[in-house]
């Protein structure tokens, strides 16, 4: 199952995991302050990525700060897409900051036919205002 949180936290929260931290190289993520989101951080991110998944607003913009740990972030939809199989899909861009570094994705996101967000990884998307 390509299930939104399993993705987010393993692709956008790398270091999310219980122990997945101590397993992934560190100079694959470098300095990213990925590598210390604590469990508050990574809640407080999903649920800033699950309002403008949901949104009305192709637009829509939503910040997040959890201040007992420094963390705080930001979550920005880059308008609506439609996959080659017919998925709704919105393209979101997530920033993470904490101590002056900062950490910036941008990925497609798709609705599954159960109504689940997943990152669309390798799935081809076209902008809803481009021609089909």
């Amino acid at each position: 199952m390509r299930a939104f949180s399993r993705a987010v936290l393993t692709v956008v929260a790398a270091a999310g995991l219980p122990g997945l931290d101590a397993a992934l190289p560190t100079d694959i993520l470098g300095n990213t302050p990925l590598l210390k989101m604590s469990d508050a951080d990574k809640k407080l991110q999903y649920e800033a990525v699950m309002d403008v998944l949901e949104s009305s607003d192709v637009h829509a913009v939503r910040e997040w700060e959890n201040k007992k740990t420094g963390f705080k972030g930001r979550v920005d939809a880059q308008g609506d897409m439609t996959s080659a199989d017919g998925l709704r899909c919105r393209r979101l861009q997530l920033r993470m900051q904490l101590n002056g570094s900062q950490s910036l994705f941008t990925f497609p996101f798709c609705k599954d036919a159960q109504g689940q967000w997943f990152i669309a990884s390798g799935k081809k998307v076209s902008d809803e205002s481009s021609p089909r």
